[in-house]
């Protein structure tokens, strides 16, 4: 079997289960069919498939729903390094303005945070049930 296809199998996988993601989650973040996905990381169990080489927008896809590079997925030892968050990658499925919706909630969440007064989940959760 081929290192390389092996390799990358190996770190799609990983990735995959690392962001929490199903196969059918990566595929769709990725906008490719669920098929695609098992059958690339169906190279992991030794059995040949017809994914174990795919094309370069295939590749570039599931990169960016993984929120790694492309070669991330490809390079040797050092192993992948996420670039970004999960956070991130969900929202590259999102249309422009709920990106920058999403990012200036998450900005006045850390500013909050950091001064202290975001609202905490569990209290809000005690409050409502007060009412």
């Amino acid at each position: 079997m081929d290192a390389i296809a092996l390799r990358l199998a190996e770190r799609v996988r990983r990735l995959r289960i690392e962001a929490g993601l199903t196969q059918a989650e990566l595929a769709a973040g990725a906008g490719v069919t669920v098929e695609t996905v098992a059958r690339l990381e169906r190279v992991l169990r030794g059995r040949a498939s017809a994914n174990a080489n795919p094309s370069l927008e295939t590749l570039t896809r599931l990169a960016a729903a993984l929120g790694v590079e492309i070669t991330d997925l490809l390079a040797q030892a050092k192993g992948a390094r996420p670039k970004d968050d999960r956070l991130a990658g969900l929202l590259r499925g999102a249309n422009e303005s709920t990106r920058k919706l999403a990012i200036r909630l998450v900005e006045v969440l850390v500013r909050e945070t950091a001064k202290g007064t975001a609202p905490r989940p569990a209290a809000s959760a005690r409050a409502k049930k007060r009412r």
